[in-house]
């Protein structure tokens, strides 16, 4: 059976789609799975509580304005609450309540993401919109063709974009936990690095000052431009890198 549900967004059908009977210790299997349309131009906004969270392009032959979200529990462990969906006037958030195994997101092409994990690590791979991303506690990973920021409080964080422009400033900071940033190398933009106690490394062929156990980098690549990269760090590595195309 699917239950089909409307909302007050005129981009949005929700099919909410009751999980397959998993096999005997079979814990992987999701508890509940909404698979919706979302326009390009629109924002996925996700707030989740705990767990892990992993964002995806739609599976190949799906149509690709749909998005789907599948949260897993954790073994033994009485669900918590179904994700709840609300729109929004940029297009969908969708929170969760108490503690999952993972919540996996597949986001319709051209469809920017925005996550709020409290606990727990985040990954975005390959979708075509731009991302932000803030963990309080956990790390994160995205790779994504566009551009990203994010700020993590404890753990590490690593992006790739393949942007070679982007709109003013991106920020990129932890607290506790270092950063690696891969950006294109033929990208032209100013760069400002800071960590209070650790070490900063790139190969952009910029150079820096330390003062004690802190270290600064403030420079030009490829002569600069009216965009920025900020990277802060309290306690941590930096390590900005050259993006080489594929041969």
């Amino acid at each position: 059976m699917r239950v089909s549900v409307r909302v007050a967004a005129k981009s949005l059908l929700l099919l909410l789609l009751p999980p397959a009977l998993p096999a005997c210790g079979a814990a992987s299997s999701p508890y509940v799975t909404i698979v919706g349309v979302l326009k390009p131009g629109s924002t996925l906004a996700v707030q989740l509580e705990s767990g892990t969270f992993n964002a995806y392009q739609p599976v190949a032959g799906q149509h690709r304005d749909l998005f789907t979200i599948s949260a897993t529990a954790l073994p033994k462990m009485t669900p918590p609450p179904a994700p709840q969906l609300h729109p929004a006037p940029l297009g969908l958030v969708v929170r969760t309540k108490g503690t999952l195994s993972s919540l996996l997101v597949r986001v319709p092409d051209r469809v920017d993401l925005v996550v709020e994990s409290a606990r727990g690590d985040v990954n975005v791979t390959d979708i075509t919109g731009n991302v932000r991303a803030v963990a309080r506690r956990g790390n994160v990973d995205i790779k994504v063709p566009g551009y990203a920021q994010a700020a993590v409080g404890s753990g590490n964080l690593s992006v790739m974009m393949g942007a070679t422009s982007w709109p003013g400033t991106l920020a990129f900071s932890t607290r506790h936990g270092d950063v690696e940033l891969w950006i294109v190398a033929r990208a032209a933009f100013d760069v400002h690095l800071h960590t209070d106690s650790g070490t900063l490394f790139t190969d952009f062929g910029l150079r820096g000052v330390s003062n004690g156990a802190s270290e600064t980098i403030d420079g030009s690549v490829n002569g600069g431009s009216s965009q920025r990269i900020d990277v802060e760090v309290a306690s941590g590595s930096i390590r900005l890198l050259r993006l080489q195309p594929q041969p």
